[in-house]
């Protein structure tokens, strides 16, 4: 008798091949799995997102920094975490700890919301090509309104007006060329031989 360890799954088949992250610059609808309190070395704090989509694409490392190295508040990443609580309704968050090293937003945790996310291509300082995944803008999960389509109740449109023009931001150091030899092919009649 042999034992059964596989049964077909064509959705399963058709996915083997395809990254299991989020690798291109759109609109998602996703699952924020973690939202973990970080300390940069500069000393910049941040909330640090990882989320899932519908679909079981993942993005992780998504950075939103809130205070600069000198304390002050960081206003772009205070507005946008702003905007995240208000898509899902979340009016205050707390610290959760998990271990000395390790604290949670846990309102964060579990809430779906719309987000835009732009890929941002890198060069990290051994050279090699990387990119990062950024949240450009968040929006309602459910009507894909952005938080200011919602206060106003007007119809959604920002989200996809915002796609239709959304590119990847390439922040890549160029490398340098090296020096080009010029050829001169005019000839000097003033050359004495």
């Amino acid at each position: 008798m042999n034992n059964v360890t596989f049964v077909y799954n064509q959705e399963v088949a058709l996915a083997a091949g395809q990254s299991g992250f989020i690798t291109e610059s759109g609109a998602y609808v996703v699952t924020i799995l973690e939202a973990k309190y970080m300390t940069s070395q500069s000393g910049a704090e941040s909330i640090e997102f990882s989320v899932e989509t519908e679909d079981g694409k993942k993005a992780n490392y998504i950075n939103i920094y809130c205070r600069k190295k000198d304390k002050t508040p960081n206003k772009y990443g205070v507005n946008m975490i702003n905007a995240i609580m208000g898509c899902i309704g979340v009016q205050q968050l707390t610290t959760k700890m998990i271990d000395a090293h390790t604290h949670l937003a846990p309102e964060f945790i579990g809430q779906r919301i719309g987000l835009v996310l732009q890929k941002t291509l890198k060069t990290k300082s051994d050279g090699k090509e990387s990119y990062s995944i950024d949240i450009v803008l968040p929006f309602v999960a459910q009507t894909r309104q952005t938080l200011e389509e919602k206060i106003k109740n007007i119809p959604a449109q920002a989200i996809d007006k915002q796609v239709a023009t959304l590119q990847d931001k390439d922040e890549r150091k160029q490398s340098p060329r090296g020096y080009e030899q010029q050829e001169n092919t005019a000839l000097d009649s003033d050359i004495p031989f």
